[in-house]
């Protein structure tokens, strides 16, 4: 397959790059300091379409491909990630439930206004004992007549504090494993349910993960995504998509770093002559460029199986996740090693940029979730040795 954007793809880059550049990363400092964005800010990633580029066009959003989606979150990844954790996870885990399972009435009443950035959403899955281990969900949502009434808690849920509407799983039976959680809409003014203060994190100023608790949360039963039983599933197609942004947001965010590396070496002198001319620093970079390379087509090529085969979504994407999500955390620490102590200073963006990159090893699927994804995909078969 051609790795190289077409002209369509290219144009959409080219848009989304300029408004990055021009409007966003001049707020970095300033979301940093204030720990919020502009709600200027907030309007304009609305009036470019970024929280719900890969929602379709009949739900409000501007329905591109998943390359095309991707290029946007690639985009976003030099500026704070505040940006990408506000309308980027709004696509996939704030809002695909909807979109894979909901009736007409639930894309109508919430993918729609989640797709134009008037709602914000969140999934509610993570809880304290319930991480990776799925399975040990025990947040439960009991049938009472017409409704189901919620009873849990759940932690770590981004954009809780500003979510207007939850993806909820809980457990609606007691089948071992997976088996008995199904998936909820639950809107965010519901009595009962309740968001904790926002957790402390060591980066990601400006966005906001907070625990969210569920005490006789009573919901219609019309809010029942799909069928009961189908939450597990429902939620690791969401994260098949979210893991396929991440690896661009890797790629994304290494770009930039590796464009202050290469200033740094060509600009910093030290006993008499740049950075860049010592063979050490000429041979860091060339591995940093070789590695981004190499990521950026592991990510087109997740990105491109993703619309293409949907039986290999979940190899592709935890692939893509677990091999950029540690690029990017190499290249953050060589630049920040480049840049010496003002690396290391919060004058610099670079130590912001080095803290935002660590996360990714962890969220949407820890780096050792996905060896085991991969390795349990090729067992089956999956991945092709020829």
């Amino acid at each position: 397959m051609n790795m190289q954007l077409d002209a369509e793809h290219l144009a959409w880059q080219q848009q989304v790059r300029a408004f990055v550049r021009d409007e966003l990363v001049p707020l970095s400092s300033r979301i940093e300091a204030e720990a919020r964005i502009p709600q200027s800010a907030i309007a304009r990633l609305r009036d470019m379409g970024l929280f719900g580029t890969h929602t379709p066009r009949q739900y409000g959003g501007l329905g591109l491909s998943m390359l095309g989606s991707c290029i946007a979150v690639e985009e976003l990844a030099a500026a704070h990630i505040a940006f990408y954790y506000t309308c980027g996870v709004n696509i996939h885990i704030g809002s695909k439930a909807i979109e894979i399972a909901g009736t007409e009435a639930q894309k109508r009443d919430y993918l729609a206004p989640l797709a134009r950035g008037e709602f914000i959403g969140a999934l509610a899955m993570t809880e304290p004992q319930a991480g990776s281990d799925a399975a040990a969900i025990a947040t439960r949502a009991v049938r009472q007549g017409d409704r189901y009434v919620l009873n849990g808690s759940k932690t770590f849920i981004t954009n809780a504090q500003i979510a207007d509407c939850f993806t909820v799983i809980a457990r609606t039976a007691d089948n071992p494993g997976s088996g008995g959680l199904s998936a909820f809409i639950v809107p965010g003014d519901t009595p009962g349910l309740m968001v904790g203060p926002p957790m402390p994190m060591l980066g990601g100023a400006g966005s906001l993960h907070n625990e969210v608790t569920f005490t006789d949360c009573a919901i219609p039963a019309s809010h029942l995504l799909g069928r009961e039983g189908e939450g597990f599933r429902l939620a690791m197609q969401c994260l098949d998509h979210g893991r396929t942004h991440w690896a661009f947001y890797c790629t994304g965010l290494a770009s930039a770093l590796l464009r202050l590396a290469m200033a740094r070496a060509t600009e910093r002198r030290q006993f008499g002559r740049a950075l860049a001319d010592n063979q050490a620093t000429q041979w860091l970079l060339a591995d940093m460029a070789a590695s981004l390379h190499a990521a950026r087509l592991v990510a087109r090529d997740a990105a491109w199986q993703f619309d293409h085969d949907p039986a290999g979504r979940t190899l592709w994407s935890a692939m893509a996740k677990l091999a950029n999500a540690d690029m990017v955390f190499r290249i953050a620490d060589h630049t920040l090693q480049l840049y010496g102590g003002y690396g290391y200073c919060k004058n610099h963006p670079i130590e912001r940029m080095w803290r935002e990159s660590r996360v990714v090893r962890i969220l949407d699927g820890t780096s050792e979730m996905m060896r085991q994804i991969v390795a349990r995909e090729c067992l089956k078969g999956v991945f092709p040795l020829e």
